[in-house]
């Protein structure tokens, strides 16, 4: 029993000492910066309205698929973001190789919507399985949403 109470006394101590260090703020991580980006919508669209929400897209020729997004800061200004497509891997004839990732470059209004999008317009371009779409500004900030491309019965 001797032995038990100075083991348990430096354990209170170190349990205490640790939980001193949370109530001062140490050791704890910053919060995460809030994100500029904002999803307004997502899923398949005619033309730029949202016509279904869904992550889950039929494999057919001219169906357009993504997001709607606004940025939103800095406040009145600009952003600068990279728009990114991952998908499967498609491969494309002119090129004769495959592509698994395309990226842009645009400068957008903060508090505007803008389209993340993608239209099937080749053949070559149907591809089933995971497609990524996302926005990247340049604070670090970011907006994605994963669609499954699937063939349709």
């Amino acid at each position: 029993m001797k032995r038990i109470v100075p083991v348990l006394l430096i354990l209170t101590l170190l349990l205490a000492s640790c939980s001193g260090f949370s109530l001062f703020g140490f050791g704890d991580e910053p919060p995460p910066p809030p994100n500029s980006i904002e999803i307004v919508d997502f899923g398949i669209y005619d033309g730029n309205t949202l016509t279904l929400q869904t992550e889950s897209v039929p494999k057919k020729l001219g169906t357009t698929f993504g997001f709607h997004f606004q940025v939103t800061k800095p406040e009145g200004g600009q952003a600068n973001i990279r728009i990114i497509t991952t998908s499967p891997g498609m491969i494309n004839p002119a090129k004769k190789e495959v592509e698994f990732k395309t990226e842009t470059t645009d400068t957008v209004q903060v508090g505007v919507q803008y389209n993340c999008l993608f239209t099937f317009e080749q053949e070559w371009e149907m591809v089933s399985g995971d497609w990524t779409l996302e926005v990247v500004a340049e604070d670090g900030s970011s907006a994605k949403k994963t669609f499954q491309v699937y063939n349709p019965q």
